[in-house]
């Protein structure tokens, strides 16, 4: 097996009085997709012991073992991420003879950017096109779209936290794009 590597090396910048960028390199990350309403996605939910996130754009967050915190995005109707799961992956196996479903394992597809502090806001919103005020992209909410022309899922972690998963062939372009963003905070 290959040790897989962090495109940004675990960089960071900036402090949490304004805001702090950091990646979080290596988090697994599993790629669901099941048929929503379906007995496959009831046999899922019962395997991880969780609920689904029944609508696009919203994420879940569970306690797993050992008290840190796995996030189930909803990136389409069929689609989730799941996001620090460690062994969903072996729970879900059993179920690949007998349901339609697809598990992949994209952990080395992409690296995460935090953005944390009381201008993380304002640093993502100069390069998100969509509306970040809180009535219209919660905590608790996931989106894709285009930071710097490369493909990313945002997510609202907390009142003054955001995150960036972006495609780790754009890392480095993000990470410029957000760190220039931030200039007069970080």
């Amino acid at each position: 097996m290959i040790a897989k590597q962090s495109p940004l090396q675990g960089k960071h910048t900036g402090t949490a009085a304004t805001v702090a960028i950091r990646e979080l390199p290596g988090l697994f990350t599993l790629d669901l997709r099941v048929a929503p309403g379906s007995v496959a996605q009831l046999a899922v939910e019962q395997a991880l012991g969780i609920t689904l996130p029944a609508k696009t754009g919203q994420m879940q967050t569970v306690q797993v073992a050992g008290g840190s915190e796995a996030h189930i995005l909803c990136l389409a109707p069929d689609w989730w991420l799941l996001v620090g799961l460690k062994d969903a992956e072996q729970k879900l196996a059993p179920l690949h003879n007998q349901y339609h479903c697809s598990v992949v394992d994209v952990s080395g597809q992409r690296t995460t950017i935090e953005l944390e502090g009381p201008n993380a806001r304002e640093v993502l919103a100069h390069l998100w096109e969509q509306d970040l005020r809180e009535k219209s992209f919660p905590v608790g909410s996931v989106s894709q779209g285009l930071i710097a022309k490369a493909p990313v899922i945002a997510c609202h972690m907390a009142p003054l936290r955001y995150r960036v998963m972006v495609r780790s062939s754009f890392a480095v372009h993000v990470w410029k794009a957000i760190v220039d963003a931030g200039v007069e905070w970080v």
